[in-house]
């Protein structure tokens, strides 16, 4: 009973972006947004980044699958998503403090609004939906700002390399 309970307070822990998921309002936005900062960093670093996004992925998929158990389809409390999505949006992808900002936003617009293609991804079962829908609106919201920094470079910042 003690280690099943262990399990599932960790599984908690970390599926909800450490506790970020229980924010009482808007609580993949909080993620998010405490993610800015690792994210900011690590696009400097491709391979650990790379590295992370993977291993975030992966954990995301099995703790996802186990807590909609527990909380139900796709539970707003699990953020885990959030974090992969928001480091996928800056992979590769130095940016400016403007930049960090048209990043989080254009992250936020993909990840809310569905793009078609999104949404039926979202609809897969366990955590493979859960994640897969965030990682292709990260995929989106990196592609755009790459974009956007081509045409205002005063969004990019130091070298990925």
């Amino acid at each position: 009973m003690i280690l099943k309970d262990f399990k599932f307070r960790f599984q908690s822990f970390i599926g909800s972006g450490f506790f970020t998921g229980y924010f009482p309002f808007a609580p993949a936005t909080v993620t998010s947004i405490f993610t800015l900062v690792p994210a900011f960093f690590l696009a400097r670093q491709p391979v650990l980044a790379l590295c992370i996004i993977i291993g975030v992925f992966f954990i995301g998929v099995w703790l996802a699958t186990d807590l909609e158990k527990v909380w139900g389809k796709d539970p707003h409390r699990v953020t885990i998503d959030e974090i992969a999505g928001t480091l996928i949006t800056f992979f590769y992808n130095p940016v400016s403090i403007l930049g960090l900002i048209a990043g989080f936003l254009l992250w936020r617009g993909f990840d809310i609004l569905k793009l078609p293609f999104i949404d039926r991804v979202q609809r897969l079962n366990g955590g493979w939906g859960v994640m897969l829908d965030d990682v292709l609106a990260g995929i989106c919201a990196n592609i755009v700002l790459r974009i956007i920094i081509l045409i205002f470079p005063p969004l990019r910042g130091g070298s990925a390399l």
